[in-house]
């Protein structure tokens, strides 16, 4: 059977049959030339007006899908660090307008309080930018041998290696050092990254080839003495490091008196720094491994108030390093090798390291593009210091 046409359908058609039959001109005759540009006008009118409504509707699409995130979302440099926002935080900003977030980032940078939720924002963005961070290195595990087999790093499983490149990123753009290129790499733990600004921490891993260090003056070292002629030099070299564009420096005191041990050769120390602006002190501790034709020097960075956590890492470390068989301390030939113009007391007075600008990288991603972007990174970074600040104040 055929399927039958509804009722109201049909008459519909027929309706819309006769009143184009009645349009029709009698007798056969032709629509003239004045209809025809009449239809020609009104097409053309549809038309712009189809498209007149389809870019308003579009515009208004568009102008419904801005939010807080919509600026940052356009500056590809922090896709990483936006992907590594939790779930909750991204509706807590696409609920903001632009307006409001900026407003936000303002307080933030101003030092001024906080909500509850505005904590919660603060402290998610520094989690996320730490992640996105940390994916971007290459880390090491187990055994790692450096300066091309002259030594081995037995990690085990506490801690990791992070090689030159990526050490050279974490002290400049994420502690605030100037450029070493004499850094082999930096031991850090296996589950803390050492941009966290509370909890992180690394050991900084260099050579120095002066020679063999002749270890008869470790006994005879005053380092009361010792520490006040480092503390003169720390206040000479200031202008130097103030011209450079870093802080000025306070050699506070030992933060672990120096400790030689002449049947391992190895020495260990640890100072406590100030920095002009920094709210809290620095910790350098020290170990020196001595060999055939130079010294394996390792600094651990970290904040003051970390020692009882840094000192039994620092322990484990020291039995971690290695020379290789003909690098060792006790491979030296003296009609061939180079002795040190130094000993011990030499090798305590060095250079020192800092952990003061953890933000500098999230700084650098976020000062690209708008105007918006430049304003918002100076008070998310300038904001999460002044959170974790108040964190710890609390």
């Amino acid at each position: 059977m055929r399927p039958i046409v509804p009722v109201v359908a049909l008459l519909a058609a027929l309706a819309l049959g006769g009143e184009a039959r009645a349009s029709e001109p009698a007798d056969g005759a032709k629509p003239t030339k004045a209809k025809k540009k009449s239809s020609k006008k009104q097409k053309a009118e549809e038309a712009a007006r189809a498209e007149a409504e389809a870019a308003a509707a579009a515009q208004a699409e568009e102008a419904a899908t801005i939010n807080g995130l919509t600026e940052l979302r356009a500056n590809p440099e922090i896709a990483g660090v936006l992907a590594e926002l939790d779930d909750a935080t991204v509706a807590k900003l696409e609920a903001l307008s632009p307006d409001a977030v900026a407003v936000l980032l303002e307080k933030m940078g101003a030092e001024e309080p906080l909500t509850d939720e505005e904590t919660a924002i603060a402290q998610a963005f520094a989690e996320a930018f730490i992640r996105s961070q940390d994916k971007a290195f290459s880390y090491q595990h187990g055994d790692v041998t450096i300066e091309g087999g002259m030594a081995t790093l037995h990690l085990g499983d506490e801690h990791r290696y992070l090689g030159p490149a990526d050490a050279q990123r974490v002290l400049t753009e994420g502690w605030g050092n100037p450029p070493d290129s004499t850094v082999l790499g930096m031991i850090v733990p296996k589950d803390v990254s050492p941009l966290h600004p509370e909890l992180g921490w690394g050991v900084v891993v260099t050579f120095s080839e002066d020679g063999y260090v002749e270890d008869d003056d470790a006994e005879d070292i005053d380092y009361d003495e010792l520490l006040a002629d480092m503390q003169a030099g720390t206040n000479e070299a200031n202008p130097e490091r103030v011209r450079q564009g870093y802080p000025a420096l306070e050699l506070v005191g030992w933060a672990e008196a120096p400790h030689y041990d002449g049947e391992t050769h190895r020495l260990y120390w640890a100072k406590e720094l100030a920095t002009v602006g920094a709210p809290e002190h620095s910790l350098n501790y020290s170990i020196r491994v001595l060999g055939r034709k130079g010294v394996l020097e390792l600094n651990a960075v970290a904040a003051m108030e970390m020692l009882p956590q840094i000192k039994p890492a620092m322990e484990q470390v020291m039995t971690q390093v290695e020379f290789e068989v003909g690098h060792r301390y006790e491979d030296f030939d003296p009609d061939i090798d180079k002795v040190a113009a130094y000993g011990i007391g030499g090798l305590i007075a060095g250079k020192v390291l800092l952990k003061t600008g953890i933000f500098a990288g999230l700084l650098k991603l976020l000062l690209v593009g708008k105007k918006f972007l430049i304003v918002g990174a100076l008070a998310i970074g300038a904001g999460l210091k002044a959170w974790f600040s108040r964190k710890k104040a609390e």
